[in-house]
């Protein structure tokens, strides 16, 4: 398989982990052959279908298969947001949630889910031989069996390197979360909205936007979600979101202008002129390589809005 190398060169420069970049690469392949997922640095991987995504997320493997679905890593530039990784629903307004707060919870956490619905939870020599390729112990193993066995707990979440420092998909509680994502699917974390993109915003009402319509009523529904008391400029519906990047470059406010574009309202293209256009005002070499790289796959695109 050929490596892209454009991909290797932003991934070694972020510092992710080699075990990540040669999965991204398909290097290392936890899946079985009959899988869906696809190893998004592999330049057979990633140039055969044009599903262009926000550029706040990197994936590291996708599922083209329908509407595509990926895993990757959660990166803005310009902000002091530490990156992540997380899940992307393209099909769901491109939905985005943590899923991990650092690379070994990331490993452990893919190979969890392999180990136990792949596999079967059965530690063999297959599985021994694939853990290790990931830098995963025999003990770590024994664990991930030992947690299989309790029904109720069956999820990554209960993993002991996740319940010491949990993303916020494993969050019930607020005050349980030290990261930086602003949502799931039951919690808003209104401290983080100031460094949120909409993306991230698992419940819009949450930011101002209406209630979904019943698809059998004319009927406006209540409020599930009651709105945060204060929502950011990008983030609310009203705004122009072109009108508004510009007054934040203007302003010297370049994490806003980045978080307005990874946001609704921009074709591909648009977002590519605004990739290069923030260029100008970063001494970042790792984000001129992905703005450069994003743009090259996607920056032409312009039959497409997000969302």
């Amino acid at each position: 398989m050929i490596k892209d190398l454009r991909m290797e060169e932003i991934l070694n420069q972020l510092g992710i982990d080699k075990r990540i970049i040669d999965l991204s690469f398909g290097v290392i392949r936890p899946f079985d052959e009959f899988s869906s997922w696809e190893y998004y640095g592999a330049i057979d991987g990633n140039d055969k279908s044009g599903f262009p995504y926000p550029p706040l997320f990197i994936p590291i493997i996708i599922d083209y298969n329908s509407t595509p679905i990926a895993d990757g890593i959660i990166k803005h530039w310009f902000t002091d947001r530490v990156m992540s990784f997380g899940f992307m629903d393209f099909g769901n307004s491109f939905q985005l949630g943590e899923s991990s707060i650092n690379q070994n919870q990331y490993i452990e956490a893919l190979f969890f889910e392999q180990f136990t619905n792949q596999h079967r939870s059965i530690i063999n020599n297959e599985v021994l031989d694939k853990a290790k390729e990931l830098g995963l112990s025999e003990n770590q193993l024994t664990v991930f069996k030992n947690l299989t066995d309790k029904k109720q707990h069956n999820t990554e979440c209960y993993l002991p390197s996740f319940i010491s420092d949990p993303p916020l998909n494993c969050i019930q509680t607020e005050n349980s979360y030290k990261g930086a994502h602003p949502s799931n699917n039951e919690i808003l974390i209104e401290r983080n909205l100031n460094n949120a993109s909409f993306f991230e915003i698992f419940q819009k009402e949450w930011i101002g936007y209406e209630s979904p319509k019943d698809s059998f009523s004319w009927f406006k529904k209540k409020p599930n979600f009651k709105p945060a008391e204060y929502i950011p400029e990008w983030l609310k519906p009203e705004t122009n979101k072109h009108q508004l990047f510009d007054k934040y470059v203007s302003n010297n406010e370049y994490d806003k202008a980045w978080l307005t574009i990874n946001g609704p309202g921009f074709t591909p293209k648009e977002v590519g002129e605004r990739l290069q256009q923030l260029k100008a005002y970063s001494s970042d070499a790792t984000y001129h390589l992905w703005a450069d790289f994003w743009c090259k796959k996607y920056g032409d695109m312009d039959t497409f809005i997000f969302i």
